[in-house]
């Protein structure tokens, strides 16, 4: 047995070092393509791509693009600093699958008075200054409640340590933060998700999404021009016009979220397997057995509570916080309607193995922390909201789609979850830990609560970390 570290990452400043055209990621891909076709070793085909680099584009060219072989470009990664980027453009860029996000915390990282103006509003200037004048009053409001809810952790929660509580106090201050906001975030991503993301960008909107997909395309085309080529809007979209059929009763209005909002049931179970426990217990036996996939359930389901009871302790016998459940845990599927804030939802976004629809329209309805209530800022975020909400439900048709930049993080929103039961593990070991923010951490809690009574065994350890015990 040979093992080869063909290569890794390593900071863009080094490699410029070597002032060497080989320095692309496209050697090892070329190189990893070859390997199904040749019956020279790996490393060899590695050190041939080095030594002929305009071979190895050419190669990369016809196996992805002509022979369709798409997976090659999975083997050249870049990792991308994207700097001042507001909130809501991340929304687009997160939902890549294939790829790594770390991003600037609002939970950890105070924010000053630091926003995206977005480059459409310089042709309506009247509207650009009530806009500026909103995120002045939005950050101006931050900072006063971050102070406030400072001072208020000091008095009732004197056991703190200081960056504890000003953690406590972020985490609620930063509701009233717009999505306009500037942050930043560190990408891990390969070639094949980075074109679908730089088409996504593309059939993004906003002059935001424009400006950063000719960026990404600028800097990482030049290094790995045989791997990125499909980055265009091609028209394809899988949407649906209503109004071109003039069929709008599906379109979202003002009214159906009154209707719809209830705070206390923010989990909807729709849809759940019927006898989750055996479906499971069958999975893993199929595995094992030699009986066909219809006579291992019959047989599980004719097998008496006693001796389930002890199958389901071997399944979890020693595991610990950190283990995932086995594969068979994903043959059942929960679905679920979840409402949550803005703020909620930049977290659960990142669970992106499962599927994600969120509902259309923009609510005008916002979640409160109750910390706020308790320094007696409820009514200012009320008129500061009605302000904004003014604006953002009265922009010009030809610019309705800015309105998203003016939603806070308090504002409400809808999404369709499906989700399954190996995921749900993942997802609430960690938002149910005591670590966790508070919004997630609740809705996390009532998910479990809603899978254990469905599936008692299987879903006997949906907990957090931090209450694992086994």
């Amino acid at each position: 047995m040979i093992l080869n570290v063909a290569g890794f990452n390593i900071d863009k400043s080094l490699i410029d070092s070597l002032g060497s055209k080989t320095a692309t990621p496209e050697v090892i891909s070329a190189a990893y393509a070859r390997i199904s076709r040749s019956s020279k070793q790996v490393d060899q085909l590695r050190a041939e791509s080095l030594a002929e680099i305009d071979k190895a584009r050419s190669s990369n060219e016809s196996i992805i693009y002509e022979m369709g072989h798409s997976s090659v470009a999975e083997h050249a990664v870049f990792n991308l600093d994207i700097i001042d980027i507001s909130r809501l453009l991340t929304d687009t860029v997160q939902r890549s699958r294939i790829a790594s996000f770390t991003e600037k915390s609002q939970r950890y990282v105070t924010f000053g008075n630091s926003y995206v103006i977005p480059a459409e509003l310089n042709k309506y200037p009247k509207l650009k200054k009530q806009y500026k004048a909103l995120m002045k009053s939005l950050f101006a409001e931050y900072e006063a409640c971050f102070r406030a809810l400072d001072n208020h952790y000091k008095e009732t929660r004197p056991e703190l340590k200081p960056r504890d509580r000003e953690t406590l106090a972020k985490e609620d201050a930063r509701y009233i933060l717009p999505l306009a906001t500037q942050t930043q975030m560190g990408i891990t991503i390969n070639a094949r998700s980075l074109e679908n993301l730089l088409r996504r960008l593309a059939k993004n909107p906003t002059a935001e999404a424009a400006e950063l997909g000719n960026l990404i395309y600028s800097k990482v085309a030049c290094i790995a021009p045989s791997l990125i080529r499909y980055t265009q809007d091609d028209g394809y979209s899988g949407r649906i016009d209503l109004e071109r059929v003039g069929f709008t009763s599906f379109l979202q209005q003002e009214l159906p979220w009154l209707a719809e909002l209830d705070l206390e049931a923010r989990v909807k179970v729709l849809n759940s397997p019927q006898a989750a426990d055996d479906s499971i217990l069958s999975a893993i036996i199929y595995q094992q057995g030699e009986l066909n996939w219809s006579d291992t359930k019959e047989t599980v389901a004719r097998l008496p509570k006693l001796v389930k009871q002890q199958l389901w302790k071997q399944v979890f016998q020693n595991m610990k916080a950190w283990h995932k459940p086995p594969r068979a845990f994903e043959m059942v599927d929960f679905g679920f309607e979840l409402s949550m804030s803005e703020s909620c939802w930049a977290q659960f976004k990142r669970h992106r193995y499962c599927s994600i629809l969120r509902k259309g329209g923009n609510s005008p309805f916002c979640k409160f922390p109750l910390a706020i209530k308790l320094i007696n800022r409820t009514e200012t975020w009320e008129k500061i909201l009605s302000d904004v909400n003014d604006v953002a439900f009265n922009l010009p048709p030809k610019i309705s789609f800015l309105a998203p930049y003016l939603r806070v993080n308090s504002s409400m929103l809808t999404v369709y979850v499906k989700m399954n039961l190996r995921e749900i593990y993942h997802f609430v070991r960690l938002r149910s830990d005591e670590h966790a923010q508070w919004e997630i951490r609740e809705l996390s809690q009532l998910m479990a609560d809603s899978v254990r009574s469905v599936c008692p065994q299987a879903g006997s350890l949906l907990c957090g970390k931090s209450e694992f015990r086994f």
